[in-house]
């Protein structure tokens, strides 16, 4: 059992999101097993395969929460009693999944077992430790002349950490040559800071952020506190 952990019990009613002070564009999400999770994620004890399974269980309400506007079609099936009207999500709106690399690589999983149908696009970002500006080492949207119409597109962007905002911002940037609305475009984290939000929503005022936690601040190099360190070397194991 891990012994860093002091317990006090107590009940917390559910509710499937928090305000925050950013108003209806930014979604924290609330629930008692996804706290549990994120409390393991923040503990610098738990090991490497504990650490990516409990970034996976947070990634499951994070994405509930993200993908809870997806237009849907209505459709007739048949159960085994009789003929009854469902619905599916809209066979004619393209869903685009973006990974930002490597910690968005389990999120991604998570959120492709969502929305099986999706096409995935990975946009390799890497942080500069002194400047904290992003520079990008892989880009795999597609060519200009295999793009469809993404103008109906809903884009979902995972990366665990919002931190400072510049690897948000610079996949965006990226991404919008594809023509996807902004008001289309999600940005899923497990953890964000306020002044990653801040950043985001001044450079993109109009995409929705969906957050498992927000944080308190970020410290002088750039870390959210109190965190839960690099998700990066964290998952993979290179502490």
């Amino acid at each position: 059992m891990n012994t860093t952990m002091s317990m006090t019990t107590m009940s917390t009613p559910y509710t499937p999101s928090a305000s925050t002070p950013y108003g209806d564009k930014v979604i924290v999400c609330q629930h008692p097993l996804l706290a549990h999770h994120l409390t393991l994620l923040r503990d610098q004890a738990t090991p490497c395969a504990e650490f990516r399974a409990s970034i996976k269980r947070v990634a499951q309400f994070v994405m509930m929460e993200a993908t809870k506007l997806l237009p849907t079609a209505a459709t007739m099936v048949e159960t085994p009693i009789c003929k009854t009207q469902g619905r599916t999500i809209a066979p004619d709106v393209p869903l685009i999944i973006v990974p930002i690399l490597r910690a968005g690589l389990m999120m991604g999983d998570i959120a492709l077992d969502w929305m099986p149908h999706a096409s995935v696009y990975h946009v390799g970002l890497q942080r500069d430790e002194e400047t904290l500006e992003p520079s990008t080492y892989y880009n795999k949207l597609p060519a200009q002349g295999e793009r469809m119409d993404y103008s109906r597109a809903r884009l979902f962007i995972v990366d665990p950490m919002l931190a400072t905002g510049g690897s948000a911002v610079a996949a965006i940037n990226i991404i919008s040559k594809l023509g996807v609305a902004e008001e289309h475009i999600t940005f899923a984290s497990i953890l964000a800071a306020p002044e990653g939000i801040e950043q985001l929503r001044r450079h993109y005022p109009n995409i929705t952020i969906v957050t498992g936690a927000l944080d308190e601040k970020l410290n002088q190099v750039g870390y959210i506190v109190p965190g839960l360190g690099d998700a990066g070397d964290r998952s993979f194991g290179t502490l």
